[in-house]
This record gives structure tokens, sequence and C-alpha cells, in this order.
């Protein structure tokens, strides 16, 4: 009986290990596409939760990672953002912002 009920143990626990990484596989695939996708400038504004108008600003100052498409010199260039830059300019900010709360009194 104690030998059937290690097989069977050892039966679940193999399930559960590939099922483990199968999801892990899943979920790292699903994760590296995410971190890499591409905003226009709707979609950012919407996600730092600012407006359009400011975005815009933040490009012409060069204060925010970006990237421009189109015919050089031209007024109405595609302006396109990668998550993953928003992220690490973000955390970026957090730490400036951060100092500057820590250091006044």
């Amino acid at each position: 009986m104690d030998k059937a009920l290690t097989a069977f143990e050892d039966v679940i626990r193999a399930i559960v290990s590939e099922q483990v990484i199968d999801s892990e596989n899943r979920l790292r695939s699903e994760f590296s596409g995410l971190i890499d996708k591409t905003l226009d400038v709707t979609k950012t504004a919407a996600h730092l939760g600012i407006s359009e108008k400011l975005l815009y600003r933040m490009c012409q100052e060069g204060s925010i990672p970006h990237e421009r498409y189109g015919v050089s010199g031209s007024r109405r260039p595609v302006i396109k953002f990668r998550l993953s830059d928003l992220e690490v300019w973000r955390a970026a900010q957090r730490a400036v912002n951060y100092k500057k709360r820590s250091v006044t009194p």
C-alpha cells in the first residue's frame, strides 16, 4: 500500500512540475511582448496620466524617451514610445522626486 501511495504522489508531483514549467514559459513569453510594446501619443499620455499636449512638449524638450518616424523636417512626425523605456524613465523620475522631497525639511 505504501509503495502504491508513493508512486501516486510521484506521478502527481511530475504532473504539477510540468504544469508549472509550462505556465512559467507562457507567462515569460507574454510579459516579454508586453514590456517591448510600442505606444502612440494617446496611449502613452493615458498610461502616464498626463495630457497629450504636455507629452508633446516633453518630446520637444527631449525630457522623455521617444522615437520619431517620418520625413526629416516634417511638422507632423509619428511619435512612438517603448513601454520598457517609459518604465525605466518613470523609475528615474521617482528617484529624482524622492531625493528632492528628502532634502526639504
